[in-house]
């Protein structure tokens, strides 16, 4: 679609860096921060609420590792598999990242009994500073991608700025000849209405490159229902743009809590899920071809659990609106790793051939519109996001539903 972008990056070898932890980090003190800011991207996690400092949660209300794996149906026992996502990497694009994020993971991964982590950290565009909204999210994001993909790599790519000039054109770009990851996942972004369309075009030249390439690129649908903070329906980017799969988000109810177990029960929509039809990309052909009859590109393409109130423990001791230490959050911050995770699983059991960039989207509405969509998929049928509703099959709020994801993983 665009010819080959090029860019002069700071070359690393990421096997060079490793420390004996396994988590790394890239001294860029050197450099300094010279990019211009356009358009801004925000991070699209929420809070509920947070424990106090020093304690350790409780299970329920949020989520914990184990039962969301059992929720979704990771595996078809229910077993956690410690090799899941084994050979694929992870990149994982944040702006300012978390300056506590190593030691954050470790304790996560200790107190839940998780493998430990596989974590490169660059700062390739230079230096960084702290901010606690974006380590938070930096937490959510290399957390739970890694409780759902315990044995992948995973490289977290911090940015100095939220500019789309770092988060896309840059750090996209680092992610595909650099990193050489396998998924991108994006936690961010903000209303479609706000960008140019010539700032459009650009970021979907980027995404076509990245898709091009082979790598699966996901993003989170946005946490402010259909208006997407503006005064009118329109939705999220990067999730609108067609080569990349957007993550909506729903509210998931279990049963059978205890500390390690649980079952799913049922799930609606969020009523904060971003979602709706892009004005500026034409219904891309993956979906056409799918039965589905809208205007424009339809966001999200897929769902999981985002609603706070039916949240996940993070682990951040960057201070940030009275949480240091365990606090319970959601978004479709939490969609995007999650979904990130899962492909990186599917790969790690079928192969880069049999899933990556190319076929992701035809593969999904594949499934869609086959006998199997019931069976891979939790179709969800109710909640609004204060424009779209939910029904059954494809909906602008939840896409086409959210996984089972050991028979998704085997259709893939």
């Amino acid at each position: 679609m665009s010819s080959k972008l090029t860019l002069k990056l700071l070359t690393i070898s990421l096997a060079s860096i490793m420390l004996l932890s396994f988590v790394a980090v890239m001294d860029t003190s050197s450099l300094t921060d010279t990019k211009p800011v356009t358009n801004q991207a925000f991070p699209l996690f929420e809070i509920l609420g947070k424990t106090a400092k020093g304690q350790n949660p409780s299970s329920y209300p949020a989520y914990t590792p184990i039962q969301i794996w059992k929720a979704y149906n990771y595996t078809s026992s229910g077993i956690y598999s410690s090799s899941y996502g084994k050979g694929e990497t992870i990149a994982i694009i944040d702006a300012y990242g978390s300056p506590t994020i190593s030691s954050d993971v470790n304790y996560f991964d200790n107190y839940f009994g998780l493998p430990s982590v596989n974590l490169t950290i660059v700062s390739p565009f230079g230096r960084v500073s702290k901010n606690g909204g974006w380590a938070m999210e930096t937490s959510l994001d290399v957390e739970w991608s890694h409780a759902m993909a315990p044995a992948a790599n995973i490289v977290l790519i911090e940015t100095p700025s939220a500019s789309n000039t770092y988060l896309i054109n840059d750090a996209i770009n680092y992610a595909v000849n650099v990193t050489h990851a396998n998924i991108i996942s994006m936690s961010w972004g903000e209303a479609e209405s706000s960008i140019s369309s010539s700032d459009l075009s650009t970021y979907d030249s980027i995404f076509s490159y990245a898709e091009h390439q082979g790598i699966i690129l996901v993003a989170a649908s946005g946490d402010n229902g259909a208006n997407d903070s503006t005064t009118s329906p329109t939705v999220d980017f990067p999730s609108a743009d067609p080569n990349v799969v957007g993550a909506g988000g729903t509210t998931l109810n279990m049963k059978d809590l205890s500390s390690t177990t649980g079952s799913y029960s049922s799930e609606y929509a969020w009523n904060s899920s971003g979602g709706g039809i892009s004005a500026y990309f034409p219904e891309p052909s993956y979906q056409a071809s799918a039965g589905i009859s809208i205007s424009g590109r339809g966001v999200p393409d897929v769902s999981y659990d985002a609603n706070p109130n039916t949240g996940f423990w993070i682990y951040d001791t960057t201070s940030y609106q009275g949480i240091d230490g365990w606090g319970e959050v959601g978004g479709t911050s939490a969609s995007a790793p999650q979904w990130a995770a899962i492909f990186a699983d599917s790969q790690s059991i079928d192969g880069y051939n049999s899933i990556n960039g190319q076929n992701v989207h035809n593969l999904i509405y594949s499934i869609y519109s086959s006998s199997s969509y019931l069976i891979a998929f939790h179709d969800i049928t109710i909640g609004y996001n204060g424009y779209y509703y939910a029904g059954p099959g494809y909906d602008e709020v939840t896409g086409i539903g959210s996984p089972v994801v050991y028979e998704l993983i085997s259709l893939l």
